[in-house]
């Protein structure tokens, strides 16, 4: 056990950016996912990529579907990413929604995803 304490202590000291949330209950699960995110960060690291947020915000189109609208805002979202100076290795979380402010509606997705600088 205390060699599991040590790892953890260790893989948190060496991670950049960390924030540890234990539940109550959860104590053990909430520290091993800890040190597997911990981990799954170190090795990016080491291949030269990251874990980063991108999002894009698109005017909604009434001619077309809600799914249409959404499809639109994550295609023009990867056009974004594809013009950068990154190469998208993994998308990890990917959500959308209909905003909708004074009549007006607005379509926002976002993504979290590791990526690399282009070669």
């Amino acid at each position: 056990m205390n060699k599991l304490f040590a790892l953890i202590a260790i893989t948190l000291a060496t991670a950049s950016c960390m924030q540890l949330e234990v539940k109550p209950g959860r104590v053990i699960g909430d520290t091993v996912d800890a040190g597997k995110e911990a981990y799954q960060s170190i090795q990016r690291s080491r291949r030269g990529e990251e874990e980063r947020g991108f999002s894009h915000k698109t005017s909604y189109d009434s001619a077309i579907s809600n799914a249409a609208n959404i499809a639109g805002c994550k295609e023009e979202l990867m056009e974004v990413v594809s013009v950068s100076d990154l190469v998208l290795s993994q998308v990890i979380s990917e959500s959308s929604e209909v905003l909708v402010k004074d009549g007006d509606k607005t379509i926002y997705c976002a993504m979290r995803a590791v990526v690399r600088p282009k070669a």
